[in-house]
């Protein structure tokens, strides 16, 4: 079955919201028309039913859902599209997930989102992938509700996770903080009825076609926009350090991709270069969180280098042949000094006080090099002097 664009306002009684993913995905290899109630798994001692729509990406939705035993624990749960494009990624992420959980099976000391349960799902648009994990919150939305202190919480966890991972031989690849979430094992300590009211409303959008013939199997009886946990997370725990998790392994995401990695796509023209630990380092993410802004946005391939090396200063050798033939700069004239001062004001705005601030330059300069032999490790990082001062008894996270 073919859909047309909803905007149309030709195929549906009811214009789609941007909130929702688009109804043109629920078709034969796309979305899952999952609602509120179903109940999936595939062993009867291992249900999972679904109670609100916590998001959704080009490749999967993803649900609240409670357990159907006596403990009706909420979890996590990601019905993949079952057009097979991203099989090859979801499997890899279970692996990692299988393997990371398996080497550290206490989820309270794990910074990897903890893998509980996975199986196939067999619908009217084909068979899709499940993914059952504990619950997180997205860290982004929190970032601007936090003071210095709790962005250097969160800062250390992130680092923390990507010690697991690199303890585990695993390199992400893709490091970007919507690949990062926040752990609520607080939603154990909840009465269940309190939660769902506390949530924000189910906000449905009737899917009905024109055409009743189009009233197919494929398509949801409605579309649920997400419920905002993040808000309900700065309810229950507030006063709780952000317990970091790393919990998507995606890819895609240009601006944090590593100087190599550009280099290697601009100059050698070679569209997937192998990854190392040290493009991981590079895009960890400590300015974003102390800032709550990207250090680059929309920014083209072609221009990510100068930027670069306006923050780093100086260019490794192999990159000298090209930058004269190829960008309008030259090395020799760039002020590196000039760029670090003038962002000295957004990063002490998240910092606490001037010395903290001048700690963090020094971490960050170390970690922002453009060589990537010359990067620290993630727990050389994790062991900087800008991190003494974290810990869960004397920071205020109000």
């Amino acid at each position: 079955m073919t859909l047309k664009t909803p905007e149309l306002g030709s195929d549906f009684y009811y214009n789609i919201p941007e909130t929702t993913e688009g109804i043109i995905r629920y078709l034969p290899g796309g979305y899952h028309p999952a609602i509120i109630g179903d109940i999936l798994g595939e062993s009867p001692q291992r249900k999972y039913r679904l109670m609100h729509k916590l998001g959704w990406v080009s490749s999967a939705t993803v649900w609240l859902a409670q357990t159907t035993d006596e403990t009706e624990a909420f979890v996590s749960v990601k019905i993949t599209t079952a057009d097979g494009d991203n099989d090859a990624q979801f499997l890899q992420q279970i692996e990692i997930l299988q393997k990371t959980t398996k080497t550290q099976p206490d989820s309270s000391s794990s910074h990897i989102q903890t893998l509980l349960d996975h199986f196939k799902l067999h619908g009217p648009n084909g068979i899709h992938t499940v993914i059952v994990t504990e619950v997180v919150v997205p860290i982004l939305p929190l970032l601007s509700k936090k003071p210095p202190a709790w962005r250097k919480a969160a800062a250390y966890g992130l680092v923390k996770g990507m010690v697991q991972l690199h303890a585990n031989r695993i390199v992400h690849g893709d490091w970007h903080l919507g690949s990062i979430g926040i752990a609520m094992p607080q939603l154990a300590n909840q009465d269940p009825t309190d939660v769902m009211l506390e949530l924000s409303p189910h906000d449905a959008t009737i899917v009905l076609t024109r055409t009743p013939s189009d009233q197919t199997s494929s398509l949801p009886a409605y579309l649920l926009s997400p419920c905002d946990l993040a808000a309900y997370y700065q309810m229950i725990a507030s006063q709780d350090p952000p317990q970091m998790k790393v919990c998507d392994f995606s890819s895609g995401a240009l601006e944090t991709c590593a100087p190599e990695t550009v280099f290697t796509r601009v100059f050698e023209r070679i569209d997937n270069p192998a990854l190392s630990p040290p493009a991981d380092i590079w895009a960890l993410g400590i300015y974003q969180i102390i800032t709550d802004s990207a250090l680059f946005y929309n920014m083209g391939m072609r221009d990510l280098p100068f930027h670069m090396s306006r923050i780093a200063g100086r260019i490794p050798p192999q990159w000298e042949k090209w930058s004269a033939s190829l960008f309008d700069y030259n090395i020799a004239q760039i002020d590196t000094e000039e760029w670090w001062d003038s962002h000295w004001k957004t990063l002490r705005e998240g910092c606490e006080n001037d010395e903290d601030t001048a700690a963090l330059v020094q971490l960050l300069r170390a970690v922002l090099v453009l060589d990537p032999k010359e990067r620290p490790t993630a727990a050389q990082i994790a062991n900087d002097p800008w991190f003494q001062s974290v810990s869960v008894e004397n920071i205020t996270l109000t």
